[in-house]
């Protein structure tokens, strides 16, 4: 869900700037960002997060094609969705399925607020379907060659339903433990446990980037996290711009549609960052 009150800000600032960012957004394709982690254990695992895909008419079908293409060639271990599948409908929530089928596997996902605006348990059923674990407020262990990883679902903040503590419940060693939301301001109940890392998307990193006024505008309306990397207490949080749109396509080049890629790296001791583009259509 963009910030939708940064989308009026740039309504009513009016300026050709705008216009030029949206424009060049459209020619921006797909941003592909890939960060290194520090991280306990064997080896790397590299995990590709994937958020706000709103299937429907604003991410047609080509669009989704083209990033599980993209997703098979990042060669990831683990793939994981942080909500927002639908959009105001469950009219093509087959093709969620249809998604997730055409991705690597194994797969783990969270809800969103457009999940639960529409239909959280037909929605999750469509994850499922695909091959996707669904965690409300739950965890799970993957396992692979070398490699075992503590996932954890934190359920969407936005229409409160999360439970960090139902979530953490069964997991040791929270701090080694990979945890995924949708809003990113769950972070700070999350923080509290010590998890190292949150993976969450919602904000389509304010979709309409409007230089000095976007940032402004979202945190005095209570979205301190838009983009990128942040703190929260001693816990890493990383807010995805999303693959797809919520309003009528519409994105500017500082917030082109992602994917973020993570690798969990034993021989790092600090956070490295880079960004590719690879065309979208």
């Amino acid at each position: 869900m963009p910030v939708v009150v940064s989308v009026a800000a740039a309504v009513a600032v009016g300026s050709a700037l705008a216009v030029q960012h949206v424009r060049a957004g459209r020619r921006a394709g797909l941003t592909i960002t890939h960060h290194r982690i520090p991280w306990p254990g064997r080896r790397t695992i590299r995990v590709a997060q994937l958020t706000d895909v709103h299937v429907g008419l604003t991410t047609p079908r080509r669009a989704l094609a083209r990033v599980a293409e993209t997703v098979h060639g990042l060669r990831c271990d683990v793939v994981v969705m942080t909500g927002d599948y639908v959009n105001a409908s469950l009219f093509h929530v087959d093709r969620v399925t249809e998604l997730v089928r055409s991705l690597p596997q194994p797969c783990v996902a969270v809800l969103g607020n457009h999940d639960h605006w529409t239909g959280p348990e037909r929605v999750t059923r469509a994850l499922e379907a695909g091959g996707a674990r669904v965690l409300r407020n739950a965890s799970t262990e993957l396992r692979g060659d070398r490699w075992s990883l503590v996932v954890v679902g934190v359920d969407d903040g936005r229409t409160k339903n999360d439970d960090v503590a139902r979530a953490f419940a069964r997991v040791d060693a929270p701090r080694r433990a990979l945890t995924l939301t949708h809003d990113p301001r769950t972070a700070a109940a999350i923080a509290k446990t010590g998890a190292p890392l949150v993976l969450a998307g919602h904000t389509h990193a304010g979709q309409i980037h409007v230089p000095r006024v976007l940032p402004r505008i979202a945190e005095l309306a209570g979205h301190p996290y838009l983009h990128g990397f942040h703190r929260v207490e001693q816990t890493d949080l990383y807010v995805s711009a999303g693959v797809g749109h919520s309003l009528p396509g519409l994105r500017s080049a500082r917030t082109a549609p992602e994917i973020a890629v993570f690798d969990l790296d034993p021989s790092v001791r600090r956070r490295h960052s880079s960004v590719l583009r690879a065309p979208l259509d």
